[in-house]
């Protein structure tokens, strides 16, 4: 079995997550697994992606049907499973991969590969608004099958908030922290995010990571790949898309392009977006940054009483 070679870039990526010895040992067991899976399941393996830190995802080809897959090992058991169904469920709603095969056991599943398979990069058309907003909809379709058990949006906006102090506290970042003081618009956006889970009316089934990173180009349409699952307010899935952009079309904009959706109210997703833009703020990706100091300058604490 010709297992292709781990690309570095993913070895370092899981080494950070998982620590040096915790992540030798699972990249040590990493060649058995493929080799496993692709003779279990009839695969011939081609590459392997280098992007991601939670799993390995390996393009494939079914050798029976001639399908071509992407077979994906999680790092983590349940993570995996979570996963697995998470895509199920919005496969019947042509906005995902659809599953092929799993193993429960171990979390591992084959999907089926979107192809061209490109990540979705917004750049500066409102087009590109529309295609979000119309995975959005097929994400919330009636009639998906049920969710597996999720977390909190609290727990993920908490864990957000938790990456975000540890930037803000890096000295390498202090001047531009300190620019846009940073620290009182963290303590604002917490302000804002005890607001908004507290009158969140209809929690929804949230994708929870719905950024470009996750969004792959089909023949016609986005897809998505690589939830964490959550269950909260839409308004804050809408946010995410709009807030971590480096293209030329502002925050603002964006927000004006969705603001029609039938799922989403607009005050709610601006106040999101001023929440996640202030804690996606990365000083050193100027594209991205230079769009959310713009935003998050223009914002006052009004926003709180618009909720």
């Amino acid at each position: 079995m010709n297992v292709p070679t781990i690309p570095e870039r993913l070895e370092a990526a899981i080494i950070f997550l998982r620590g040096e010895d915790d992540g030798r040992a699972w990249l040590g067991t990493l060649p058995d697994q493929l080799a496993r899976y692709a003779e279990q399941w009839g695969l011939e393996l081609e590459s392997i992606a280098d992007n991601g830190a939670m799993s390995c995802c390996a393009y494939c080809t079914e050798t029976e049907t001639g399908r071509s897959a992407v077979l994906k090992i999680p790092v983590d058991l349940e993570a995996g499973n979570t996963e697995m169904q998470m895509i199920n469920r919005w496969a019947a709603g042509n906005a995902a991969p659809a599953v092929l095969r799993q193993d429960t056991n171990t979390g591992v599943f084959l999907m089926t590969r979107i192809v061209p398979g490109t990540v979705a990069w917004p750049g500066g058309d409102p087009v590109e608004s529309a295609s979000f907003a119309t995975l959005l909809s097929r994400l919330n379709a009636p009639d998906l099958p049920e969710p597996p058990a999720l977390k909190d949006l609290a727990d993920v906006i908490e864990m957000r908030m938790g990456w975000a102090r540890e930037r803000f506290d890096d000295p390498r970042f202090a001047d531009a922290i300190q620019r846009i003081d940073g620290n009182r618009h963290l303590a604002d956006a917490q302000v804002v995010i005890d607001k908004l889970l507290t009158t969140t009316e209809q929690p929804r089934v949230l994708h929870a990571d719905l950024q470009a990173k996750n969004i792959l180009q089909g023949p016609d349409l986005w897809y998505t790949i690589d939830p964490l699952g959550a269950t909260g307010d839409v308004n804050a899935e809408a946010a995410l898309w709009v807030a971590i952009q480096d293209g030329p079309r502002t925050i603002d904009g964006r927000i004006d392009d969705l603001a029609a959706h039938h799922l989403l109210t607009p005050n709610r997703m601006r106040a999101w977006a001023y929440v996640l833009a202030v804690v996606e703020y990365r000083p050193y990706l100027p594209g991205s940054g230079d769009r959310i100091e713009q935003f998050i300058e223009a914002i006052d604490r009004s926003i709180i009483e618009s909720i």
